[in-house]
């Protein structure tokens, strides 16, 4: 988001309600990618490949778990026009 990659968001953070062991975030209504239909999964595929492209070579961190079951079309688009999300992101790691 940060790095201008265009229609993906992530799930809001809600840090005080999170402890060590539990990440609480905004809930994303969508279809899990792997349900998604042919077209559809070929158009979300570039957008996300985008994403974690950018995150592990432009930024420094990666997503550790980005399988199909973690990247959601969006039943409706945010107020932002994201029509993408990319969620399960507790466990990120920087790359040195």
């Amino acid at each position: 988001i940060e790095a201008g990659i265009k229609g993906i968001t992530v799930p809001k953070v809600y840090k005080e309600m999170c402890t060590r062991r539990v990440l609480v975030s905004e809930w994303m209504d969508g279809i899990k990618l792997s349900e998604c239909e042919k077209e559809e999964i070929a158009e979300i595929t570039a957008l996300a490949q985008e994403a974690f492209l950018t995150q592990l070579f432009g930024m420094g961190f990666f997503h550790a778990d980005p399988h199909p079951g973690n990247i959601l079309k969006l039943n409706q688009p945010t107020e932002e026009g994201y029509t993408v999300a990319i969620i399960d992101c507790g466990l990120m790691a920087n790359v040195d």
